[in-house]
């Protein structure tokens, strides 16, 4: 995906007040009402290695080749059209702003529809200093502010969409100094170090934003039960999970995940009434993989399936141990 650059904004001419010149770098709040790592998750970072190889600032492989943000994705669609506020990460004034491009998740029809436009619906905080915010892929229609709006850290702006070049429903902000991307989380530049210990960077985030982060490369983001085999594009529609009823011509256990590495397997397992037992486990995985979806589950032989609790457990295992492990559990009536 290419680059979030400023050319997609519609900046309107005129006197734009300055905003109050910040002798420090602002510290940044959560830019999204959610609670992160349960009902939002960060999906990507920035790319830190200016090279064609993918670093994120700790190390780790959770971004690709050129991004310049942070990607704060929701579940579904779903999710954003219920509304997931956007607010601006730290005080300044409004420098450009576009709203009104559709909600449309990327595929490749659309791709030519947005191009040089691919932030979609959004808008750009000036800080002061030369530093400056971006949010991209707002929901058409949400954008609160006009150009020349003071706003202050914790305004509401807008709400999460899915605008411009997105393949799921998230915001995208970007941090800039005088022009060229920072990565909040290090405060340093896209030829910046990484570090190893993810705790040991300062970064640009608030104290209320640290106490609540924890960096994960590679995450159980949902898991549940379905009727039929998921589909990790409609996924990002709706979830996944349609509940089995008793006629199910399957009844499946899944579970999706972000940021997995090479190597990673997934394995999970299933039980309910009747001795109803399936399990599956994939090969180590031959290459990173930004979003994945697994399952286990078993297909219709008699009448109906047996009635009472189902339940599911799934794992990420990597270098032989589990880094990440979610149970659910489904009851399925007479």
């Amino acid at each position: 995906m290419p680059r979030h650059s400023l050319n997609w904004l519609i900046v309107i001419s005129g006197c734009v007040s300055p905003a109050a010149a910040m002798a420090e770098p602002p510290q940044l709040g959560m830019p999204v009402a959610c609670d992160l790592g349960r009902s939002c998750f960060i999906q990507s970072y920035v790319d830190i290695d200016p090279s064609p190889a993918v670093q994120d600032f700790a190390c780790g492989g959770a971004s690709y080749n050129g991004h310049d943000g942070t990607d704060f994705r929701l579940l579904s669609t779903r999710e954003a059209a219920a509304g997931v506020d956007v607010k601006a990460s730290a005080a300044g004034t409004v420098k450009a702003v576009r709203d009104g491009m559709p909600d449309r998740l990327a595929d490749p029809q659309s791709r030519s529809l947005v191009a040089n436009r691919e932030c979609g619906n959004g808008l750009v905080i000036d800080h002061g200093a030369g530093w400056e915010t971006q949010y991209c892929h707002l929901r058409s229609g949400s954008l609160k502010n006009a150009v020349g709006d003071r706003v202050e850290k914790g305004s509401l702006v807008g709400a999460i969409g899915y605008s411009g070049l997105a393949e799921f429903a998230h915001l995208h902000v970007t941090v800039r100094k005088d022009g060229a991307p920072i990565d909040p989380f290090s405060g340093q530049g896209s030829a910046g170090l990484c570090h190893a210990d993810p705790v040991s960077a300062a970064g640009l985030w608030d104290a209320a934003f640290r106490a609540n982060y924890r960096y994960l490369n590679g995450e159980i983001i949902a898991a549940g039960f379905s009727g039929s085999l998921p589909d990790l594009r409609q996924s990002e529609i709706d979830g996944g999970a349609t509940d089995p009823a008793a006629t199910s011509a399957q009844f499946i256990f899944f579970a999706r995940l972000i940021n997995l590495k090479a190597g990673d397997v997934i394995a999970l397992d299933v039980e309910g009434p009747g001795g109803f037992a399936a399990k599956s486990a994939s090969q180590p995985l031959d290459r990173n993989k930004a979003t994945w979806i697994a399952y286990a589950g078993k297909r219709l032989k008699e009448s109906r399936w047996p009635s009472g609790r189902y339940s599911g457990t799934v794992r990420l295992m990597r270098n032989g141990s589990a880094v990440a492990e979610t149970s659910r559990s489904f009851d399925l009536a007479p």
